[in-house]
């Protein structure tokens, strides 16, 4: 039975109470180990609970993500029900250990096993419902589903679809908690502006809902920085039957001049700064030494699309692809069967900036941009420089809607090197002075995407990720989460006021 979680309608005193109960708990617990607990929580099935100590722990249960970052958690578990995985938070609690949910595992900073060593690491690949209400259109979702599958169930279960991203093994545990856009979110906004409900462990193991009418502090924490608040066994969002019509579009700028490149992104920054752009194009392109390509969709006719007369807008290009008339599977998985090796594991480093319209980079900040990786020398090897395309609908909702602070953004910029070995300073240093140069050297004007966390950040992280929401989100998570137990090293801390 699942009982709703009442900790946030309490004063904050009981909070404190809470925390002082969890500390006697530690100091009297039994002498039955960590590794007891956590076997006992999966029913005592040992393929379901891996220790560090087992063979091929590194490679078949901790699979990091990137490969510099080399976590070692104190465990893997595999769940398969809401109770287990409540029974494994309780043994986190009891313990003193931080614990973190994986989904698919794709993280940029391995934030997924922990984020740091000795994390108990709760893998939901068994939470992989799909089900649509037919009458509602509201979907059960499980986190532990990828986006892929994700988009194949709910076509499976009457042609639905929600916004959401475009790499087909994200998982959408970790896409929904820090916001989760794509290519219709201009359209439709991101996968937390249709969230409903959500089922959540608390740090004392506690079950419960949250949605708009019901403990509703920790739904809009939820949706934006969730991982730091409980664990999600359970999505509900609203659908819409998918669209009639997509066309897909591809222009493709080919150099070895990034000089030549740099006006090609001139050009779509004069797009993205465009307040009449149609909301139903979304748009990303990838900046490298060799090509920018800019893709997109556009929910509509062929007729319509062209009206917008977007290659108009562009230098000449080497060439150009449009196909209309697409289904949304067809779209779609066409967008996954691109992705390729960027879902892989591997060696790289990223940073990241959100822009808003008043603070786009100017033609003279491109200049120095190219300035700067055109003088990378060696180093200029494996950089990509994405420019996705914000705005729309995803404006619509207030700041402090959500959690998710970036509502006046217009893009977001992905700044990522992959490099063959452990990725070297001198590659990083690149990356990190090309997005400084951007920002014309005031990075202070810019927040960050905590779906493309950086190590750059330090100690500021979670200022750039949620701003001007982040002392209520501290709050929060002295409330429910005092100890921090669902804790990397740029999550939400508690406040220590509270």
């Amino acid at each position: 039975m699942v009982h709703l979680c009442q900790l946030l309608v309490l004063p904050l005193w009981a909070s404190t109470g809470w925390a002082a109960a969890i500390d006697r708990r530690r100091d009297t617990r039994s002498t039955a180990s960590l590794d007891t607990c956590l076997a006992d929580a999966v029913g005592g099935e040992d393929a379901r609970v891996q220790f560090r100590d087992e063979a091929d722990f590194n490679t078949t249960d901790v699979k990091p993500f990137n490969l510099n970052l080399q976590y070692q958690p104190v465990a893997v578990l595999y769940p398969q029900t809401t109770a287990e995985t409540s029974a494994i938070v309780k043994c986190a609690s009891l313990y003193d250990h931080k614990i973190q949910a994986r989904s698919g595992g794709r993280d940029f900073i391995n934030k997924c096993i922990g984020g740091d060593d000795n994390a108990i690491v709760v893998d939901m690949k068994y939470f992989n419902k799909v089900e649509v209400d037919n009458t509602t259109g509201i979907a059960t979702v499980g986190p532990g589903q990828t986006l892929k599958a994700l988009v194949n169930g709910l076509i499976d279960n009457g042609g639905r679809y929600i916004p959401h991203g475009s790499s087909p093994t994200v998982g959408v545990g970790g896409h929904l908690m820090v916001g989760g856009m794509g290519l219709t979110s201009r359209q439709n906004g991101m996968s937390i502006d249709v969230l409903q409900e959500v089922e959540v462990i608390l740090a004392n193991g506690t079950v419960c809902r949250a949605s708009e009418y019901e403990n509703s502090d920790l739904f809009w924490a939820m949706r934006g920085a969730g991982a730091s608040f409980g664990l999600a066994t359970e999505f509900k969002f609203q659908t819409k039957p998918e669209p009639e019509e997509i066309v897909s579009f591809s222009y493709n700028f080919t150099s070895s001049n990034l000089t030549v490149l740099g006006e090609a992104l001139k050009a779509y920054h004069e797009i993205m700064r465009d307040p009449q752009l149609s909301r139903k194009v979304g748009i990303t392109s990838r900046f490298t030494a060799a090509s920018y390509i800019l893709t997109g969709a556009f929910s509509g006719s062929e007729a319509d699309f062209d009206a917008l007369k977007l290659a108009d807008r562009l230098p000449t290009m080497s060439t150009s692809t449009v196909l209309p008339g697409l289904s949304w599977s067809q779209f779609m998985n066409s967008l996954f069967n691109d992705a390729g090796k960027s879902n892989d594991a591997g060696y790289f480093y990223t940073n990241d900036m959100a822009v808003t319209p008043e603070t786009i980079p100017s033609n003279s900040s491109i200049d120095s941009f190219i300035s700067t990786l055109t003088s990378g020398g060696e180093d200029a090897q494996g950089w990509s420089f994405l420019f996705d395309l914000f705005g729309g609908a995803m404006n619509d909702t207030p700041e402090n809607g959500t959690a998710f602070p970036h509502r006046n953004s217009i893009y977001f910029l992905t700044a990522y090197t992959r490099t063959a070995e452990k990725t070297p300073a001198t590659a990083i240093k690149l990356v990190d002075d090309a997005v400084l140069s951007l920002q014309n050297n005031k990075p202070e004007n810019y927040l960050g995407y905590a779906g493309v966390p950086s190590l750059s950040y330090g100690d500021e992280a979670q200022q750039k990720y949620w701003g001007s929401n982040l002392a209520r989100l501290e709050t929060i998570k002295a409330a429910l989460d005092p100890n921090d137990i669902f804790s990397t090293p740029q999550g939400v801390k508690p406040s220590s006021s509270s």
